[in-house]
């Protein structure tokens, strides 16, 4: 869900809302998110390949346009998912990507490939389809970040609460003493 949630604000975006401007954004985003240690997000601030956010940025967006409609309880759409594929099949079939198991994995020279890294990211994307529950899939009603409940009763409503839970109840408060 951190690919997906790669944006400032979901349902407000402000005219700045990209958090991947730059491949070192993407590497400190591998780095933050415990995909990558610091040699391997090393490696991909190193990608001098122009193309190379953009993927990551496309990555991110059919991820979203998967795990959204799930949020939501509707069927996830296909073509999205087909992107997701088609980055993975092809990385695959190079060589790019090896499996631990079922895990994607890559080694330290491919994180200088943007093809092995954003396939990865597709790989990753790919295997949360699969495996995250559904039923625990959710989207944050202030922001529109997909988050995964894992709190006993299944209540959880918003990605965190330190951050737009808080701001919701504030917001709530002052709606109910304006009054």
């Amino acid at each position: 869900m951190d690919l997906s949630n790669a944006v400032f604000d979901r349902r407000a975006p402000a005219a700045d809302n990209e958090l991947f401007k730059s491949v070192r954004d993407v590497a400190n985003w591998f780095s933050a998110s415990g995909l990558a240690d610091d040699r391997q997000a090393q490696a991909v601030a190193e990608i001098a390949d122009g193309r190379f956010v953009e993927g990551v940025r496309e990555m991110r967006e059919a991820s979203f346009q998967v795990f959204e409609p799930i949020a939501a309880g509707k069927p996830s759409a296909v073509e999205p998912l087909g992107v997701l594929f088609s980055r993975t099949a092809s990385s695959l079939a190079a060589g790019s990507i090896e499996l631990d198991g079922t895990r994607p994995e890559l080694a330290l020279g491919r994180w200088r490939d943007p093809d092995a890294v954003t396939a990865l990211l597709a790989m990753l994307s790919i295997e949360a389809f699969f495996t995250l529950p559904r039923d625990r899939l959710h989207s944050c009603p202030r922001c529109g970040w997909l988050f995964l409940d894992t709190s006993r009763g299944g209540k959880r409503r918003w990605c965190s609460m330190r951050t737009c839970g808080n701001r919701e109840k504030v917001s709530r408060h002052r709606d109910h003493t304006d009054v």
